[in-house]
């Protein structure tokens, strides 16, 4: 096992330069991956739960229990929806509260942006990998021309060092754009699926405040003397 880890680390190492940007795209990959899966699997099993509880809240227009669930769960999408109506809503001014829906909708708009979060660093991986490996594959050919210059004579023991850093160089670009590529399109899917959730959820939820609007006395902020924070 040592043996394997030093041959694989000296090849590494053999690759040239090149290795050290890929290695540091790996890195990044690495850590956009992991926390977009924490993100994605924490909201997916988070934003049901709250939906569920938020309408019960509002069929029963119980503001207390609503600002309860705000503060639990600020950060999740649709929560900020639902304070961006609240706000709105529970306005003294008529033409804030008036134009409530527009508001959710330019709230919806950055929100369905933050689900896109770190993906474009994951999409600029994928594209720029497979270049930087050849540029390792042009320095390792150039290296191995070099050499055979510099002996005057050719053979695979003159050239054997450049064309293995070429190589190795050209395989390491592949398999950190490969997997960048394949992170990046499956995250898609998660955001698609979290877009269409988070609009049906939200129209749902603006739904019943509609159908409540009249009533809102229960959820004002000033009778009550507690605002949404």
């Amino acid at each position: 096992m040592l043996q394997t880890n030093e041959s694989f680390l000296g090849m590494i190492l053999q690759g040239g330069f090149t290795m050290w940007p890929l290695f540091a795209c790996s890195l990044v990959g690495v850590f956009v991956i992991v926390e977009r899966t924490l993100f994605f699997k924490r909201i997916s099993k988070v934003m049901e739960t709250f939906h569920l509880e938020v309408m019960n809240a509002l069929l029963r227009q119980d503001r207390s229990q609503i600002l309860e669930l705000l503060r639990r769960e600020a950060e999740l999408p649709t929560a900020q929806l639902l304070k961006t109506a609240m706000d709105r809503l529970t306005s003294s001014d008529s033409v804030i509260k008036e134009h409530w829906r527009e508001a959710v909708e330019r709230r919806r708009a950055l929100v369905n942006q933050d689900l896109r979060k770190f993906l474009w660093v994951l999409g600029t991986i994928a594209s720029a990998a497979p270049f930087i490996g050849l540029a390792g594959t042009v320095v390792g050919i150039l290296g191995a021309f070099g050499e055979m210059a510099k002996k005057g004579a050719g053979g695979f023991t003159v050239v054997a060092a450049g064309i293995s850093e070429a190589l190795i160089a050209t395989a390491a670009g592949i398999v950190v754009a490969v997997v960048a590529v394949m992170a990046f399109n499956a995250f898609q899917a998660h955001v698609t699926k979290a877009v269409l959730l988070v609009r049906i959820q939200t129209d749902e939820m603006c739904e019943q405040l509609s159908k409540r609007i009249q009533g809102l006395g229960d959820f004002d902020t000033q009778k009550s003397g507690q605002g949404l924070t």
